[in-house]
């Protein structure tokens, strides 16, 4: 587990996880690897400061060479005053100087043909599946609640909301949500949805999922009950709550 001191914020007085992750890679990439992607709506969110952060160290200290990084969900958000969150995906492989694989497709879909369709499309096809290469995947945890990002950022509605708690869903990761033991929610939403799989995710050797405050404390301990993480970025006061919880023992990654 990488703590980050609350007391170590961003420009944008947020607790500085996009550092935590940022330097966490920087040991954890090597020749030739393969980065699987989770995406942040806001450029500000720990993603962004994170391919600032690699901009940074790539210009002081050689990386590693020959790098893809893949996009593990669709994002292209169905307002176009929205930021585009491919384009933070695509931030980080050019802080690292790395091929890109992206999804230019939706996160969710109106039906499940339609999902299906694009699933069967080469170019995405082909993505989704470089996730089952990925030596690393790093993705943001989320809620269900009505201030997690994919309902502020309108991917999701309160009735999606309402059935996914229903469902029993705790949290997501890559858009694809999951219950108090970090099994997949199966149901309408997840056959609509473009991008890997939880199973991918969770076959991978480095999982590390990026979250902090309260509201994130259960999803972080389903995800890693359930093996979706095995690392964790998060911040002290959420590192603390994670700790007291029955049957988690996190160490450093």
């Amino acid at each position: 587990m990488v703590v980050v001191d609350p007391a170590d914020v961003n420009a944008a007085g947020r607790v500085d996880l996009g550092k935590g992750v940022a330097d966490l890679l920087g040991r954890r990439l090597h020749d030739g690897a393969v980065l699987g992607l989770g995406w942040g709506g806001n450029p500000s969110e720990w993603i962004g400061r994170t391919a600032e952060v690699l901009r940074t160290s790539r210009r002081a200290a050689p990386a590693a060479a020959d790098l893809t990084v893949v996009q593990m969900a669709g994002a292209a958000p169905s307002d176009p005053t929205r930021v585009n969150p491919m384009r933070t995906v695509a931030a980080v492989a050019d802080a690292l100087d790395a091929n890109d694989l992206l999804v230019a497709a939706p996160l969710y879909v109106d039906s499940a043909a339609t999902a299906s369709s694009l699933r069967a499309d080469r170019s995405i096809a082909d993505t989704i599946a470089a996730v089952d290469r990925a030596d690393v995947c790093v993705f943001g945890v989320g809620h269900v609640t009505t201030t997690t990002p994919l309902f502020v950022n309108g991917y999701l509605d309160e009735a999606e909301l309402a059935g996914l708690r229903a469902a029993g869903a705790v949290g997501d990761v890559c858009g694809r949500f999951f219950d108090a033991d970090g099994a997949p929610v199966d149901g309408d939403l997840a056959e609509r949805t473009i991008g890997a799989r939880l199973e991918q995710i969770a076959a991978r050797p480095l999982r590390i999922a990026i979250a902090a405050g309260p509201e994130r404390v259960e999803p972080l301990a389903a995800a890693l009950r359930g093996r979706l993480a095995n690392a964790v970025v998060t911040d002290t006061p959420t590192a603390l709550a994670l700790v007291e919880r029955a049957g988690l023992h996190p160490t450093e990654a």
